[in-house]
């Protein structure tokens, strides 16, 4: 479970970048757009891991 949980996060947190990289050419700031999806979508997945610990 905890292989599968470490995948999902790594999906989660491409696809935020990809979808920030987009943003960020419409504002002009490609590269900041993707830092920033990506860590948005890391830090709620670190927050959602350690709210579901399995005991």
């Amino acid at each position: 479970m905890r292989l599968f949980r470490m995948i999902v996060s790594i999906f989660v947190m491409l696809i935020a970048g990809l979808i920030g990289f987009f943003v960020g050419i419409r504002i002009d700031e490609a590269m900041g757009g993707a830092v920033l999806f990506s860590v948005i979508a890391g830090i709620a997945c670190v927050i959602y891991t350690i709210e579901n610990q399995e005991k």
